[in-house]
């Protein structure tokens, strides 16, 4: 299911991204696809979103409706998070899952503590990405730094 979601999103995507540009391009750039290409890919949105529960679908128009009524720089912000997550590495998003699981189980408390341990990291190290190899073979500072401390006098 969340597969064919992220297909849907990732479609609709597509089509507001292809819709924003066709109005920028020249007029000769607009029909690069052939009769046949064209049919085809609505043939396959057609069967993509005939598979889709009712609420599926009631889900992707509204998120379709949001991102058209959005002003074009968010919506480019969001176009290149959909974008990064699909070509993110298993490996990245296998530590995504873990980071969020570890947050859900965090005390409000605990959430409070890791913000301000962020914070100050990032006034430590301006313009630096909070992900970087590490001796001990995580590959997250902020991670790191929402550890609980040991209690060593």
């Amino acid at each position: 299911m969340k597969r064919m979601l992220i297909t849907g999103l990732a479609i609709m995507t597509a089509v507001a991204l292809h819709a924003q540009d066709a109005t920028n391009q020249p007029a000769h750039r607009k029909s690069q696809l052939t009769d046949a290409q064209k049919a085809e890919l609505v043939q396959h949105a057609d069967e993509m979103w005939n598979q889709l529960s009712p609420e599926a679908k009631i889900r992707l128009m509204n998120l379709h409706k949001a991102l058209t009524g959005m002003p074009a720089e968010e919506r480019h912000f969001i176009h290149e998070r959909i974008e990064r997550f699909l070509t993110m590495s298993p490996e990245d998003r296998e530590r995504i899952k873990k980071n969020a699981n570890r947050w859900h189980a965090m005390s409000p408390e605990e959430r409070e503590q890791a913000r301000e341990n962020f914070r100050q990291w990032r006034k430590d190290h301006p313009g630096q990405e909070p992900h970087s190899d590490k001796p001990d073979g995580s590959t997250n500072v902020i991670s790191n730094l929402s550890k609980p401390k040991p209690n060593n006098p």
